[in-house]
């Protein structure tokens, strides 16, 4: 055998003298040299053709498989695209535009995974796509959260019959007597919580209650011989004062969570989730719809021919109460709970980061701002040109109206709303204690407390204070705290009450709206309700009480 080492002629291996394959390239050392020519390296690796041929077609089958998911991603990406485009338009004027922007957001989520393991297509179709999608996503997004600026749809007038509405020149000076009015959620636009009463007397029974078909958030407002409350079902429910009986029941919408009507003689305002709703204060029909972003738990008020209504994400604007057009809107950039307040042409909001405004109330050109410690979830309350403000802090602040300057501050306060008559402030506060404090200086004169949670907020009526704890009403002596009686609901009691014509009105959580009055009521004369430039004012013999 010969000695020498095989030099291979494909790869110029050289291989050990006794090996007959390369061991670099395994090509057959003998063939090569026999030929001189360099051939395809062959080894006994090689697969069969039949196995080859099924790879390519397992190849093939994933290629078509990338492709048709691909496909559906692609569009996936374009219906998403187009859903959250119609959210955008949409926006907050009906109540589909949540459910398409979530079904757009889902459909791009998944073109996105659909299109993970396809690089060519993501890389051209899908870049086109994906540009598009997510411009329409941020402007959708930026929208629903109220970080873009955006002009309210002109609003829409229905005519309620085939009658025109009156010309308000023509409207009677004086209601007819016995109408007992506490118009507005707070009793009057200044949101005192100062109600007409008279209060009972006694200790009083339940003289009617009526199912109004689900819970009520919402405080009971009261007019024209008419108890007035809407429910967390969307209802607005119109009630005999008398009896409880069911006059008229209007939908409003699916929204309508803690917000309370107001009306005027002719009309009950409502903010229906993401609409404001004038209905017919006799009929139940609607008048006028206004388009709103989210309303949430904040309360129209009706002052000098304006509706001034505010929406959860910090949009303020004023209506006029006839026709439902617009006069100005302002823009907030925090979250409001609370309701806006309205006193000597100044309208007051206090937001959850504990910013406080103040508002010109005939152009809403910011007059001053003034930041407080703590959030704000209750509503301000203006009497004498100050504004009354609690916060979770908790604290109670006075701020001077016309420059927003805080003049003092007590370490009480929560979520309930301060009350103000007499020169007292009447606040419920977080530890279920219900305190008066002077309205000068705020030195605190009694403290009662209550044994439940306090989320209701005080009413003043008569020399009494009236407030809801737990499921529980109670009426106070309004000199020293004294607990002149108790009555407990079927549920709890987060709605102010409202305090007319010897009676108690209540609405709990128990979906029950409750009156109680003395057992041997008697006969009582009607105090004589006229309605002025602002709006309301209540004129019972021998005092002048302003209601607006």
């Amino acid at each position: 055998m010969d000695g020498r080492e095989r030099r291979c002629g494909i790869c110029d291996h050289l291989n050990p003298p006794a090996s007959e394959f390369c061991l670099e390239c395994g090509v057959l050392l003998s063939s090569v040299a026999a030929s001189g020519l360099a051939k395809a390296p062959q080894t006994q690796f090689t697969l069969p053709e039949y196995l080859l041929a099924a790879r390519e077609r397992d190849r093939e089958e994933r290629r078509r498989r990338l492709a048709a998911e691909s496909g559906e991603g692609v569009g996936l990406l374009w219906t998403g695209a187009i859903a959250a485009l119609l959210a955008l338009w949409v926006g907050g004027a009906t109540g589909i535009a949540a459910p398409v922007f979530a079904l757009g957001l889902l459909a791009l989520l998944v073109g996105f995974w659909r299109l993970r393991r396809d690089d060519r297509n993501m890389a051209r179709a899908g870049t086109v796509t994906l540009v598009v999608s997510s411009v329409v996503l941020g402007a959708a997004l930026a929208q629903t959260l109220g970080l873009t600026e955006s002009e309210i749809t002109a609003p829409r007038s229905i005519s309620v019959g085939p009658t025109a509405t009156p010309d308000p020149a023509e409207i009677p000076a004086v209601v007819a007597p016995g109408n007992d009015i506490m118009p507005m959620f707070r009793g009057n636009a200044g949101r005192t919580g100062e109600n007409p009463g008279p209060a009972p007397g006694d200790r009083p029974v339940v003289k009617w209650k009526t199912f109004v078909g689900g819970e009520s958030y919402a405080s009971p407002v009261i007019g024209m011989d008419t108890v007035f409350v809407a429910t967390k079902a969307g209802s607005l429910v119109a009630l005999r004062l008398s009896d409880g009986s069911e006059k008229w029941r209007a939908h409003v919408g699916e929204y309508v969570a803690r917000t309370t009507p107001a009306i005027t003689p002719e009309t009950v305002f409502v903010a229906a989730g993401y609409a404001l709703v004038a209905v017919d204060i006799e009929s139940g029909l609607e008048r006028w719809s206004v388009p709103l972003r989210f309303a949430g738990s904040c309360s129209p008020v009706v002052a000098g021919g304006i509706v001034y209504v505010a929406t959860q994400e910090g949009h303020v604007s004023a209506f006029a109460s006839e026709t439902g057009d617009e006069i100005w809107h302002y823009r907030n950039d925090n979250l409001l709970f609370g309701s806006p307040a309205v006193a000597e042409n100044v309208v007051v909001i206090a937001d959850e980061a504990g910013v406080v405004t103040g508002l010109h109330a005939e152009s809403g050109r910011e007059l001053w701002q003034e930041t407080l410690t703590g959030q704000v979830f209750a509503t301000p309350a203006i009497e004498r040109g100050v504004t009354f403000i609690a916060t979770n802090e908790p604290s109670l602040v006075a701020l001077d109206l016309r420059s927003g300057t805080p003049l003092w501050q007590r370490g009480v306060g929560g979520e309930s709303s301060p009350a103000v008559a007499e020169g007292v402030v009447y606040l419920g506060g977080d530890d279920q204690s219900v305190r008066a404090l002077d309205a000068e200086t705020g030195k605190t004169r009694w403290s009662t407390p209550m044994g439940y949670a306090i989320r209701s907020s005080a009413t003043y009526a008569g020399d009494d204070v009236f407030i809801g704890s737990g499921p529980t009403l109670a009426a106070l002596d309004s000199s020293d705290g004294r607990t002149l009686w108790t009555h407990v609901t079927g549920g709890e009691i987060t709605t102010d009450l409202a305090v007319v014509a010897n009676m108690v009105i209540a609405s709990s959580h128990d979906g029950y709206v409750y009156a109680f009055a003395e057992a041997d009521r008697g006969e009582r004369s009607a105090p004589e309700v006229t309605i002025g430039e602002r709006g309301f004012y209540l004129q019972p013999v021998g005092s002048t009480m302003r209601w607006a």
